[in-house]
């Protein structure tokens, strides 16, 4: 029986494609966004909230106001700020490149490493 497709849900591992409206950041340039699904100090964020149930191929185009973007990304901020150079505001698309399993040692790091926003300036008061 062949391989059911993942599909983004808790403790995945998720790897995607930013594309923002953004001229001066080429997208070539940008590394995968790779990061576990559902560990984050604070819940799922809405940004994982659209991503719920997506599988490779997908896409989810976001619009967030500068006011929200701390919200919306939550303690996916800094490290989705590095690779993309996403600053507010922001319209982003997001390809979904590949969804597996994660170990559980990744899970641990992600949670261990998911609250580490309190010098970001954001706000936020780490999340």
């Amino acid at each position: 029986m062949p391989e059911q497709p993942q599909t983004i849900e808790n403790l995945m591992k998720v790897t995607l494609n930013i594309h923002t409206a953004d001229p001066s950041v080429a997208d070539e340039s940008r590394a995968p966004f790779v990061f576990i699904y559902g560990v984050g100090p604070s819940g799922i964020t809405p940004f994982e909230k659209a991503l719920h149930g997506k599988g490779v191929g997908d896409r989810v185009r976001l619009d967030v106001p500068p006011s929200a973007l701390c919200e919306t990304i939550g303690h996916l901020e800094l490290p989705l700020n590095k690779p993309s150079g996403i600053m507010a505001p922001v319209s982003i698309e997001v390809t979904v490149v590949d969804v597996v399993r994660a170990q559980d040692r990744e899970v641990v790091k992600a949670m261990a490493t998911g609250g580490s926003c309190s010098d970001c300036g954001c706000g936020c008061n780490g999340h």
